[in-house]
């Protein structure tokens, strides 16, 4: 079989992706011409769908301010927001002693980026870091070794602990004027920081977080209860990916909330 046979039929599929990705950057704002370009990329349009950026609504991504970034580990998130859009701040907070000095280096050239060596929790204090192999499922709380086989082997394995800084949402934005995108990835310890939060979330517009099905943490929160800590703190579930798995049990989503009055304002699609 030659070449041009191998590559004949795949020509439809590329032009099909193409006009998806293109389609999808219109919506979220692009001009034609920035997104017939950018679009030629399928590797710029997976990051901003890993990031769940393309979930957010037009409103709130057209006109960033202060963005949060708590979990931000290797700041793969940050850099998404980034390389899109144009907030004018953006708040990256991580603890993990892995990840804090690279996160710093890699943003150092940007002024409108700041670092945060603290874990997001309920208040100013210390407290005990549990530190996994792999480092995005570190914790402020216990890993649960029973979880441990529904992940790829030895990533679920405690290999040591860190006494790190933590600080309250409350504080870390005392001094911003609006949160636009706050992206709540802490690895079970988003209640606490939820329920203890009055003055920063009443001035964040839409959160971005990790929601969990089957529990990966001692004394950590599900959905459903994290699903009514938001709807009594004012906000309203946008959208929600499809859940997470390895051939066996749900094990998480991630989950747009945001600010009822905002979702109250979007026109339904005809």
């Amino acid at each position: 079989m030659s070449l041009k046979n191998v590559i004949r039929p795949l020509i439809p599929h590329g032009i099909c992706e193409y006009s998806v990705r293109r389609h999808e950057y219109l919506r979220l704002g692009l001009n034609r011409s920035q997104a017939s370009w950018i679009a030629l990329s399928a590797e710029n349009y997976w990051r901003l769908c890993e990031a769940r950026l393309n979930l957010l609504p037009i409103s709130i991504l057209s006109r960033l301010r202060t963005c949060v970034d708590a979990g931000a580990n290797a700041g793969n998130w940050t850099q998404a927001l980034l390389d899109r859009f144009k907030p004018e701040r953006v708040v990256a907070v991580e603890c993990e002693p892995r990840m804090v000095g690279q996160l710093k280096a890699r943003f150092s050239d940007l002024p409108t980026v700041t670092v945060v060596d603290a874990a997001l929790a309920k208040g100013e204090g210390v407290a005990t870091f549990h530190q996994l192999r792999h480092p995005a499922g570190s914790s402020l709380l216990k890993p649960r070794k029973e979880i441990k086989r529904q992940f790829a082997d030895n990533s679920w394995d405690l290999i040591g602990t860190a006494e790190v800084r933590t600080i309250g949402y409350d504080r870390l934005v005392a001094d911003e004027d609006e949160i636009s995108i706050l992206k709540l990835d802490i690895q079970g310890a988003e209640m606490e920081v939820l329920t203890q939060s009055q003055d920063g979330l009443q001035k964040t517009k839409s959160i971005v977080m990790e929601v969990t099905f089957t529990s990966h943490y001692e004394e950590d929160s599900g959905f459903s209860e994290l699903h009514k800590v938001m709807a009594s703190k004012g906000f309203g579930l946008y959208r929600l990916t499809a859940p997470y798995d390895r051939g066996a049990r749900a094990l998480y989503s991630d989950a747009v909330y945001v600010r009822e009055d905002i979702l109250c304002s979007l026109a339904p699609q005809r």
